[in-house]
């Protein structure tokens, strides 16, 4: 068994020790998780959502909790930690009242047989690997669905948020007596491969980088499992010559300092026509330094964003806000901008994990979408325009990314799928789309007389 400590961020003082699951203790999770998936899966969608509305109201009950613990391990603000476990109970509830439907069997309109409809049934047991950045929406938005499905699930959280790892496998224990439907396994990653390697694990989920995504599929592939892969972003959001540009401004601080920046799916480089560049920087900035920030997640993260910078500027870009960290204890940085009047392409092969927002400077609208389509990520993005309809064909025919905006940012909500493309990763979640990713569609015929 290796050793890890959880560390607050804001201070540097240690939080907890932890030991990793080895190997024997592992398996035993999983061949219990095995037999937990033969009662669960025949629950009836009526007593699944009843334990999906007592997950929600638990989550409620337990917010302050779970909001100061994501505090102390990751640094995130307590309202932000409250309005996370506020948006997972929602998600419960949504699926709690939508699953039935969703994965109601469907006739086949015609076939070689008398009757033929697809249904839908659960995979079995899914293991799931989730990042520290959103410690509990990143389990419970992929969570939710599967349970529905009638799946049961491993967990392997980071090693950053252990704490709270911790505290979501007790939430899940008193749910049932009977059996578990969440296993908290806090293994390394040679332990990990092996979990996947397992006969009984029917699916893989992970969220997190494209390296460590690439690693994951590796693993699944090699053992032939189901894998939804959530990983890395850069997302470009365009404002074009005719946007309401203080609007799309605030917006775009907004989504570039959602969780201190450490989001996937957060803004990162900004695509701004000339003609309206000067006006937008100005009111950029304005709200970018007035935002309240919390610590970075880790000293270690402090050094990787102050290492990019640099290179920020290596590559031409001119810092017209913050740019280097606090002296001091804590991982601390502060809202930066940088701006871009050339493109220089190794710019969009980065993903910056923190307040650092990337202006370029375009000519045109085709100029933009070039600037904006040349990284090798595609998870979300967006337009700003007044032309809505324009705005819309824009997004929907040439901007590569899964999840896109008209005048706004985006927002993962339980009623729409979210995914990427390219090296963001393929499959989704959430919407009807997510709650698909872990059954097996299948055909049931029957012969005609």
């Amino acid at each position: 068994m290796s050793a890890f400590k959880t560390v607050n961020p804001a201070t540097g003082d240690v939080l907890k020790s932890y030991n990793h699951l080895s190997w024997p203790e592992t398996e035993k999770n999983i061949e219990q998780a095995a037999k937990d998936f033969q009662i669960w899966r025949k629950v009836s969608f009526k007593d699944r959502a009843e334990v999906l509305l007592k997950l929600a109201q638990s989550l409620r009950t337990h917010k302050s909790e779970l909001a100061q613990m994501m505090n102390q391990e990751m640094g995130k603000l307590i309202a932000e930690g409250k309005a996370e476990v506020e948006k997972c109970a929602v998600t419960c509830e949504y699926y709690a009242k939508e699953a039935e439907s969703m994965l109601k069997n469907q006739l086949a309109a015609s076939s070689p047989y008398k009757h033929a409809e697809v249904s839908f049934q659960p995979v079995g047991v899914v293991f799931s690997v989730m990042p520290w950045n959103f410690p509990l929406w990143q389990v419970i938005r992929f969570a939710a669905p599967a349970l529905m499905a009638g799946n049961v699930i491993l967990l392997k959280h980071a090693d950053l948020t252990a704490g709270t790892s911790e505290l979501i496998g007790r939430i899940f224990n008193d749910l049932t007596s009977e059996y578990k439907l969440l296993r908290n396994i806090q293994v390394n990653h040679e332990v990990a491969a092996q979990v996947i390697a397992h006969p009984v694990v029917h699916g893989v989920t992970f969220t997190g980088s494209s390296q460590g995504g690439r690693s994951v599929a590796v693993e699944a592939a090699k053992n032939l499992k189901k894998i939804v892969l959530e990983l890395g972003g850069s997302d470009a959001y365009l404002v074009l010559e005719d946007a309401d540009v203080e609007a799309a401004a605030k917006a775009c601080a907004k989504v570039r300092l959602v969780n201190c920046g450490q989001s996937c799916v957060a803004g990162k480089r900004f695509i701004v026509n000339e003609k309206v560049a000067k006006d937008f920087i100005h009111h950029f900035t304005k709200e970018m330094k007035e935002a309240e920030l919390a610590p970075l997640a880790s000293v270690k993260f402090q050094k990787s964003i102050v290492d990019q910078v640099e290179k920020l500027k290596k590559w031409g870009g001119k810092v017209v806000l913050g740019g280097s960290a606090p002296q001091g204890a804590g991982a601390f940085y502060p809202a930066t901008v940088v701006v871009f009047e050339k493109d220089h392409p190794e710019v969009h092969r980065e993903e910056i994990f923190g307040p650092v927002a990337s202006v370029f400077i375009v000519k045109n609208t085709e100029e933009a979408l070039a600037v904006a389509n040349s990284s090798p990520y595609g998870l979300g993005g967006g337009v700003f325009t007044r032309d809505v309809k324009k705005g819309k064909e824009l997004i929907e025919k040439e901007l590569q990314a899964g999840f896109v905006v008209v005048n706004d940012y985006v927002k993962s909500d339980p009623r729409i799928p979210f995914g990427g493309i390219k090296e963001s990763g393929y499959g989704r979640e959430l919407g009807h789309f997510g709650i698909m990713e872990f059954v097996n569609i299948k055909t049931v015929a029957v012969a005609g007389e």
